[in-house]
């Protein structure tokens, strides 16, 4: 799946960002894709919920179009209604991506 992910950007990207892309997913070696989901809302620890994604505050929890939920382990701003995740894994962390951030996860 992963080289397929590499071989779909560069056709879309065309051949001068290869290098750009490659030191970028350079940080994924060991990661496997396991889910692309909807983002339907939040819901902090004081209560606090939404229901588009404005990135992740430590211990956040995000919830997915199919009820499932991770947690954020760090911070990152980014605004967006329902935007599609791709959710990666070693096996023993995660990582979300959104866009063009990546966001430290966790299972609560």
């Amino acid at each position: 799946m992963q080289k397929l992910v590499l071989a779909l950007t560069v056709l879309l990207v065309g051949n001068s960002a290869v290098a750009d892309i490659t030191d970028q997913l350079s940080r994924f070696v060991g990661y496997t894709i396991i889910a692309s989901k909807t983002i339907v809302g939040y819901q902090d620890r004081d209560g606090k919920k939404g229901n588009s994604f404005e990135g992740c505050n430590y211990d956040r929890v995000i919830v997915f179009d199919d009820n499932r939920i991770l947690t954020c382990a760090g911070y990152g701003y980014q605004y967006a209604f329902r935007p599609t995740a791709i959710i990666l894994s070693n096996g023993s962390s995660f990582k979300m991506m959104v866009g063009n951030d990546v966001y430290d996860m966790r299972r609560q």
